[in-house]
C-alpha cells in the first residue's frame, strides 16, 4: 500500500469536511464522518488537525484561497472592468462549486455563534485575500484606502448574491444580479 504524505491527507480531510458539512451541515460534520469521507482513520485525522477548530479554519482558508487563485485580469483591460470581472469570476467559480458556498456559509456562521473572534479573523483573512486580487488586477490605480474600501465592497456584494442564490436557485437571476453588482464595483472603483 502507497504511503500518502501530509499535505496531500491534509488536502484530503479538507475536500472531506466540505464535503460532509455541504451534505450534512456543520452539526453532523463529525471528525468520524469525516475521517470515512476521506477514507482514512479517524487516528491519521486527529494526528493531522489536533483540533477541529484548526480543522475547519484551515478548510475556511482553503475556501478563500482557490477561487482567488482561479481569477484571471485581462492585461489592457481599466482597473473597474477588472475588479468587475473579479466579482463575475468569483460568482462563477462558486456556483460551479455548489457544495463550496454552502460550506463556507455554514462555517462562518458557525464560528460567528461559537467564536467570534474567530469570525472576525476569518473575515480579515478574506478581506486581506480580496485586496491582494485587487491589486493584482490593477496595479497601482488604487491606494490601500481604496483598495480596502473596494475589498469590502466586492466581499459585501459576493456574499449577498451567494446567499441570495442558495435561496432562489435560479441562475438567470443569479447572473442579471451579478452584473448589476459589477456596475455598481466599477462605479465605486472609477470614483477614485
Amino acid at each position: 500500500m502507497a504511503r500518502i504524505g501530509a499535505e496531500e491527507r491534509r488536502q484530503d480531510f479538507i475536500e472531506a469536511t466540505i464535503k460532509v458539512i455541504a451534505e450534512h451541515g456543520i452539526a453532523n460534520a463529525t471528525t468520524r464522518r469525516i475521517a470515512a469521507a476521506a477514507d482514512s482513520p479517524l487516528a491519521s485525522l486527529h494526528y493531522v488537525f489536533h483540533t477541529k477548530e484548526e480543522l475547519f479554519y484551515s478548510v475556511y482558508e482553503s475556501l478563500i484561497n482557490m477561487p482567488q487563485q482561479s481569477l484571471q485580469a485581462p492585461a489592457d483591460a481599466l482597473p473597474a472592468d477588472s475588479v468587475g470581472d473579479m466579482l463575475r469570476q468569483l460568482v462563477k467559480w462558486f456556483i460551479a462549486h455548489p457544495e463550496r458556498a454552502i460550506t463556507q456559509f455554514e462555517l462562518f456562521f458557525w464560528n460567528l455563534r461559537n467564536d467570534p473572534q474567530m469570525a472576525a479573523k476569518i473575515y480579515i483573512v478574506s478581506l486581506e485575500a480580496t485586496q491582494q486580487a485587487i491589486q493584482k488586477a490593477t496595479g497601482d490605480a488604487l491606494d490601500h484606502a481604496a483598495r480596502t474600501t473596494v475589498s469590502r465592497l466586492l466581499i459585501n456584494l459576493f456574499d449577498g448574491l451567494l446567499l441570495s442564490w442558495t435561496a432562489h436557485g435560479d441562475p438567470e437571476r443569479l447572473e442579471a444580479e451579478t452584473e448589476t453588482a459589477c456596475k455598481a464595483v466599477r462605479l465605486l472603483v472609477e470614483s477614485y
